[in-house]
C-alpha cells in the first residue's frame, strides 16, 4: 500500500483507520510518500502505524519513491482522501489474476449530487478515459517494473498513463467489482460543470500530445 500526500492530515486518518478495519489476515504494509507537508500528516502517518518516507514534491515521484520502499511483490496505490471497500485486500489479493486493476469510483455524498453519480457510474466500464488515480491502482512489482513506473516528472494524468502502459504490456486491465469513495473537494470548489470541463480538457490535450510543462500551467491558470 503507497499513499502520496501533501497536506493531507485532514484526509489521511479516515483512510489509515479504514485500512486497518479490513477483516483479511492477510498482511501488507502501509507507506505513506510525503511530499514535504507542512500541517503534521507525517506524524500522523507514523501515530496510525504507516511507514513515512519524504522526498521531493510531485505524485508520480512519490509514488516511485514509495514503491522503491516497499517490501512485497504487489503495489496498492491509494489516494489520502480516498477510502477502499472494507475487503479491499481480499479482492486486490485474489490469487487467480494477476492482471493490473483498479476498483469504481463513489463520490462521498454524491446521493445529493446527481451529476457526481452520473460521472461515477461510467467508471465501471473498461475505457482508458474513465481511469484515474482516485480509482486507486493494484500492480504487480514485475508488471510495475516492465513499464518503467510513473513517469518521474509528470505533473498530471500519470495514473492514466500507468494504465495505458500496463494495459499494452499485459493485454488488458481489471476493474474491481467495488467501490472506492473518494473526495468531491474539487467539485465542490468549483462546481462540477466547470471542473468537469477543464478536466476534459486537460486530459484531450494530453491525448493529442501536449506536454506536461504546458497542461500544467493550464491546470494552474483554471483549478489552483
Amino acid at each position: 500500500m503507497i499513499i502520496p500526500t501533501l497536506n493531507e492530515a485532514e484526509n489521511l486518518g479516515a483512510t489509515l483507520r479504514r485500512l486497518k478495519e479490513q477483516p483479511s489476515a492477510l498482511t501488507y504494509e502501509v507507506i505513506v510518500s510525503d511530499g514535504g507537508s507542512t500541517d503534521g500528516t507525517p506524524d500522523l502517518a507514523r501515530r496510525l502505524g504507516a511507514r513515512v518516507i519524504t522526498g521531493t514534491r510531485g505524485r508520480a515521484r512519490q509514488m516511485n519513491a514509495g514503491a522503491r520502499c516497499a517490501e512485497g511483490e504487489t503495489f496498492y496505490f491509494l489516494h489520502a482522501d480516498t477510502l477502499p471497500p472494507p475487503d479491499w485486500l481480499e479482492l486486490l489479493s485474489d490469487g487467480t489474476n494477476d492482471l493490473p486493476g483498479s476498483f469504481r469510483l463513489r463520490f462521498a455524498g454524491q446521493e445529493r449530487l446527481p451529476w457526481l453519480r452520473w460521472y461515477s457510474f461510467f467508471t465501471r466500464f473498461d475505457v482508458d478515459a474513465f481511469r484515474f488515480g482516485d480509482q486507486s491502482l493494484w500492480v504487480t512489482r514485475r508488471d510495475f517494473l516492465a513499464v518503467g513506473g510513473f513517469p518521474d516528472d509528470w505533473q498530471l494524468l500519470e495514473d492514466n498513463h500507468m494504465v495505458r502502459q500496463l494495459r499494452r504490456h499485459r493485454g488488458g486491465f481489471r476493474i474491481l467489482p467495488a467501490n472506492v469513495v473518494t473526495s468531491p473537494r474539487k467539485y465542490q470548489r468549483y462546481g462540477f460543470v466547470y471542473t468537469q470541463l477543464v478536466y476534459t480538457l486537460l486530459y484531450s490535450l494530453y491525448r493529442l500530445g501536449t506536454g506536461q510543462r504546458r497542461l500544467g500551467r493550464i491546470y494552474r491558470l483554471l483549478l489552483e
